[in-house]
């Protein structure tokens, strides 16, 4: 452990034992009626059961609705923007926002979930198709929780980074006996992105039966760089325009005939489009060839439909239950058209590219409470049954100044995989073991999946692949364990500790991948022999809570084995310098490469104010109620244990602080919220990255709220007040050649959320 470490980890050790000694001697002299309590915050992701945040043995964090409309948070950047240690890339492409990023690990390898199905995945192809995994709209979501470590013994293959878990609004959210009808219009505009949007939901009925409708609709331009230099080509520093435009359609109802039986149905509906003319790639040169123009329209579209039951009944052994089927097709379209002047005159180009994937399955969750000696036992346990359809096409054609068609390099239409449909199967058991009177809670936990996937090699793939073998079907299990703990040392402290495996199967899209450019010179093969990525970690922490502080302070580390790098030089031809012989190609592969490890360390925490308040008057009025102070840090080093170099995924070291006014009234609160986030240098950076160093910054964002009559609401924001220059870190990943402040945060900008409730 270096210097650093050493000085973040007394550091905060020092400030939570002096908030639990200050708030134990607080609690003395100041009456208990001046604090305005918050409401627990309650988790489900990390025991799949309902749980207070200082009972789960795992780093979690929870944002609420009410959190997402006070940020007047956009996107799911803007989610995680006051969230150390989590981040999400995408910034300056067309393409739009990735996933998460969860302690250095992204992508495909943290398990996101929309109501407990699984996010459709990422994939990517060169620069024409890039499917992310922005399919939701906040609008939407009741809460979001992210778990961060290995969480593949509760949620399976692909939880190696973490969880994050998407749960939308429902009926029972508004309507109750008492409040049978509920309706509210909402509107927002954010200057980032000179974006309006709208939001109507309507929701009526009883404790017997509810229903809601919502629909959101978004309509924005680029999200503003702050560069200053406009123009063409690759130093362009402003964004790329664009028109975009989304929805979200939910329709949901609750149906309880019994006491402790509910069903529950919902359909949601997600569109985005975005059209977009490329003006940093216009003047660029491409295999000799000019680009005078690229422009592109992109869709992409999630519908989802479910079924749940709910029981809550004490029965037998069984005390809750909860089984639900779904069905969800997704599907990114990208279309490009591209005016080239080559050596023959000019040539217009036109690509077209889809992704699409169904997800559909069931699973049963069962819960069982029972005694065994003076121990209490929470048994969770079930099964998970899902089979996904993934399929890719690209089609295309080049026609010259004339209008007549001109050859391609490749065969259209054509599939970078075969169709593939994969079968998964998985068994889960958790026990939370209460001893000690309550005081102690050892929670551990282990879960099998199987999985078996069948390619089908059809005529564009055949076609569009000439000579690679056919694909393969295969198939793999894996067992992952965890073990957590958690000890109260009393009503206020708790130390948890938690060991956690996870693991990624093999990708198909890797596995059976197929692409040769014969004109270029290069193909790449599939590797049917992949094996399964795995992790290990390890996390140690203390909570402190009470009255006036909530504070977290934790340490990780993490342990990754067989990560597959997708597009690696063969390593059968590497002696021939990754020339096929057969064929005269330089030749790529998927490969089970490198050995990664994360050490981090963590603190976040709030601190009522009214702890250090001094007594002025008689009647106990406190200077500082009604203040708060929140703040988080984050810091992580990784390394590719391979090549022994730095790990580029990992964030540099990050750290919130922000001071919040709620008036006693409830009715209005303001915050200022100040984020640091050090640069990143040359040393910190792998040897051969694209990616250029990044300066440090700090932000300020100013945010209020007003409540009028209980009834309308206005939300506020100055973001980026001091209008600061910067690049975050996960953007750097796709700046490459380009002028990297088109990939720089939006200077000074406002917003504004108006909601009137009936």
């Amino acid at each position: 452990m270096n210097l650093r470490w050493t000085i973040l980890a007394a550091v905060a050790t020092a400030v939570f034992f002096a908030g639990n000694v200050l708030a134990e001697s607080a609690s003395q002299t100041i009456a208990e009626n001046s604090i305005q309590m918050e409401e627990e915050v309650i988790t489900v992701i990390g025991t799949r059961t309902e749980r207070s945040l200082n009972e789960v043995a795992t780093s979690v964090s929870v944002i609420s609705a009410a959190e997402i409309e006070e940020g007047l948070y956009r996107d799911i950047a803007d989610l995680v923007k006051y969230e150390p240690g989590v981040s999400v890339s995408g910034t300056g492409s067309r393409f739009g926002l990735s996933g998460f990023i969860i302690r250095g690990i992204g992508g495909n390898r943290v398990q996101t979930l929309v109501d407990g199905v699984r996010s459709p995945e990422e994939f990517s192809f060169g620069p024409f198709l890039s499917s992310r995994r922005d399919f939701v709209d906040l609008d939407s979501l009741e809460t979001v929780e992210i778990s961060k470590g290995s969480g593949s013994s509760l949620y399976g293959s692909d939880a190696l980074g973490g969880v994050v878990s998407f749960t939308t609004k429902g009926p029972s959210r508004y309507v109750s006996a008492d409040e049978p009808f509920y309706s509210a219009v909402k509107y927002g505009y954010s200057g980032e992105d000179n974006s309006s949007n709208g939001t109507a939901t309507f929701a009526g009925g009883s404790d017997r039966i509810s229903g809601l409708v919502s629909y959101t609709y978004r309509d924005a331009e680029e999200t503003e760089t702050n560069g200053i230099v406009a123009g063409n080509g690759s130093t362009r520093e402003e964004a790329d325009p664009a028109k975009i435009e989304s929805s979200n359609f939910a329709l949901k109802f609750d149906i309880t005939p019994w006491d402790g039986h509910t069903i529950r149905v919902g359909y949601d509906l997600f569109e985005h489009e975005n059209q977009s003319w490329i003006l940093s790639d216009w003047g660029s040169m491409v295999y000799g060839t000019l680009i005078n123009s690229r422009d592109a329209f992109d869709e992409r579209e999630r519908d989802k439909v479910s079924i749940d039951y709910l029981y809550s009944e004490e029965f037998l052994f069984l005390d809750s239950l909860q089984v639900k089927v779904y069905k969800q097709e997704s599907e990114s379209k990208q279309m490009m058209n591209e005016v080239r002047q080559g050596r023959s005159g000019s040539a217009t180009r036109f690509r077209y590219s889809e992704f699409q994937q169904e997800i559909d399955g069931a699973y049963a969750q069962l819960g069982s409470i029972f005694d065994i000696g003076s121990s209490k036992h929470t048994l969770t346990y079930g099964a998970d049954y899902y089979t996904t359809y993934s399929q890719t096409t690209r089609n295309g054609g080049t026609t010259d100044w004339s209008g007549a068609t001109v050859r391609e390099r490749s065969p259209f239409p054509t599939r970078d995989f075969p169709i593939t449909e994969i079968n998964h199967l998985a068994f889960f058991i958790q026990d939370e073991i209460e001893l000690a009177d309550g005081k102690l809670r050892v929670i551990p936990g282990i879960r099998y999946d199987d999985f078996e996937a069948d390619a089908v090699a059809d005529d564009p793939y055949v076609k569009g692949n000439p000579g690679l073998p056919a694909p393969q079907d295969f198939e793999d299990s894996e067992v992952t364990t965890s073990l957590g703990v958690v000890y109260f040392i009393d009503d206020s402290v708790s130390l948890f500790g938690r060991y956690s495996e996870g693991f990624r199967a093999p990708p198909y899209d890797d596995v059976n991948q197929g692409f040769i450019n014969v004109a270029s010179g290069y193909k790449a093969a599939p590797n049917p022999n992949l094996r399964s990525e795995t992790s290990s970690g390890f996390e140690l922490g203390a909570r402190l809570d009470n009255e006036f502080t909530s504070m977290e302070f934790s340490i990780f580390r993490n342990e990754y084995e067989d990560f597959i790098e997708s597009n690696a030089i063969a390593p059968e031809f590497l002696a021939f310098g990754g020339i096929d012989p057969s064929d005269g190609l330089l030749t790529f592969k998927a490969v089970n490469l490198s050995e990664v490890e994360i050490d981090g360390m963590e603190v976040s925490g709030s601190v009522d104010l009214s702890l250090f308040s001094k007594d002025f008057s008689s009647d106990q009025d406190y200077v500082l109620d009604d203040f708060s102070i929140r703040f988080a840090i984050a810091i992580a080093e990784g390394e590719d244990v391979s090549v022994s170099q730095p790990l580029d995924s990992v964030e540099p070291i990050t750290g919130i602080i922000g001071l919040a006014y709620d008036a006693p009234s409830g009715n209005w609160g303001a915050s200022l919220n100040l984020s640091m986030v050090q640069g990143k240098q040359a040393s910190d950076i792998a040897e051969g990255s694209l990616r250029p160093e990044t300066a440090g910054y700090g932000v300020i964002d100013l945010l209020a709220y007003v409540d009028i009559a209980d009834q309308v609401m206005v939300n506020v924001g100055l973001f980026n007040v001091g209008d600061k220059q910067y690049i975050r870190w996960s953007d750097s990943v796709a700046i490459g050649g380009d002028a990297p402040m088109r990939f720089s945060q939006p200077g000074f900008s406002a917003g504004i959320n108006l909601k009137f409730e009936i």
